[in-house]
């Protein structure tokens, strides 16, 4: 009879906890409309060898008979630094909007049951301009951007691609609506990447992308 009783209490507890262990495997889970938050990722964008136009004033070194920093290093750098700026204030303004959004190298970010705007790009030219003259550098950036959408399942299809060009871009604003400060190659790379990121977001918007505060 005890073990009859003790039986019966095992079986209930079984069926208790059931429901709960499913709701447990469900959440975090896409549904049919999708899941929780789409998520938008932003890849190193590509700076070609010889796409940088360095300053032909500025280079020198501060101690006579000594050379200063070789070209390529100083191209390297200012390449990496662009690329750097675009894609954080690309992932930047996207947060600021609500979107799940994060710049990475990895080129499989996002797990199979999950869809993802991938943004990459490549840099055709980075001129620093002449740094000498605050205001008027002269300088540009100019950015081939393509977006692609990842979906459930690991296939990528290509949505849209365009060019960004900072000299024709509008000029960025920090979160309290001010002009930033920046100048030269840095206001330039952060022009370039909010017009990068008010593209995508349309197209995320136009794509029914779920935002992360939704």
């Amino acid at each position: 009879m005890r073990y009859r009783r003790v039986l019966g209490l095992i079986v209930w507890c079984a069926s208790a906890l059931l429901p709960l262990a499913l709701a447990a495997c469900v959440v975090g889970a896409p549904t049919a409309n999708g899941p929780a938050s789409d998520f938008i990722v932003i890849s190193d964008f590509t700076v070609p060898e010889g796409v940088v136009r360095l300053d032909p004033t500025m280079g020198f070194s501060l101690y006579r008979g000594e050379a200063g920093v070789p070209k390529e290093q100083r191209a390297a750098s200012i390449g990496r630094a662009v690329a750097f700026l675009v894609t954080d204030t690309v992932a930047d303004r996207l947060r600021a909007l609500g979107y799940d959004a994060t710049s990475t190298t990895n080129p499989n970010p996002v797990g199979s049951g999950y869809r993802a705007l991938i943004v990459s790009g490549t840099f055709s030219t980075i001129d620093e301009g002449q740094r000498r003259r605050p205001g008027d550098e002269h300088s540009a950036v100019i950015a081939t951007v393509e977006i692609k959408a990842e979906l459930p399942g690991g296939s990528v299809q290509r949505v849209q691609s365009f060019t960004v060009d900072s000299r024709s871009a509008p000029r960025a604003l920090d979160n309290n609506g001010a002009t930033r400060r920046e100048t030269g190659v840095d206001a330039d790379a952060t022009n370039v990447g909010a017009e990068i990121a008010r593209v995508v977001a349309e197209v995320a918007r136009r794509n029914n992308w779920v935002p992360a505060a939704r």
